[in-house]
């Protein structure tokens, strides 16, 4: 190998970044990188979707966000971890108020549980930064309708009145 194809791969291996032409000056560049032989894009763009676009908006439903956010701790089956996560089924909290229920999903909870003498000693996080009124509604009316059917519904103005109740509560202590 002679110098000159030293030089070159050591080039090839050298990261070059290329600024997109028509970047605003905003802070959102794109950009193309070279490295190794391989050409990575990437893209960031303060833009929303276009009309034509192919990203789905959808809304998500009650049943993915519980797939996404819930299922760690209180599995798909909604029979939780021994110990950790208590269990959907038979939940007492469930049967009762649902302002209960949105101010556990808002503050979340720490602390042991006490629940038909088992303990659980997991802690729920609190999902009021990471989910909207709607969003929290649709999550608990999925969880009400799969595990306590009987149960009435929450509406995002449910959760909009607790969120205001609450905003300066901390994360909620163990509970029975």
């Amino acid at each position: 190998m002679t110098t000159e194809d030293t030089e070159s791969t050591e080039e090839m291996d050298r990261p070059i970044f290329l600024q997109n032409p028509l970047d605003t000056g905003l802070g959102w560049k794109s950009r193309l990188q070279f490295s190794g032989g391989m050409l990575c894009a990437l893209s960031l763009s303060a833009c929303g979707p276009t009309p034509d676009s192919t990203v789905d908006t959808t809304p998500l439903t009650g049943r993915d966000i519980y797939l996404t956010r819930c299922t760690a701790c209180h599995q798909v089956d909604g029979g939780g971890i021994p110990g950790n996560c208590p269990p959907f089924q038979g939940s007492p909290r469930l049967a009762g108020s649902s302002e209960e229920l949105i101010r556990l999903l808002l503050l979340g909870q720490r602390g042991p549980l006490d629940r038909d003498g088992k303990i659980y000693k997991g802690i729920m996080p609190s999902w009021r930064a990471d989910l909207t009124d709607e969003q929290t509604a649709e999550v608990l009316n999925y969880i009400l309708t799969t595990w306590s059917p009987q149960a009435h519904k929450v509406s995002a103005e449910d959760v909009a009145k607790v969120r205001a109740a609450t905003a300066n509560s901390k994360l909620l202590p163990g509970a029975q």
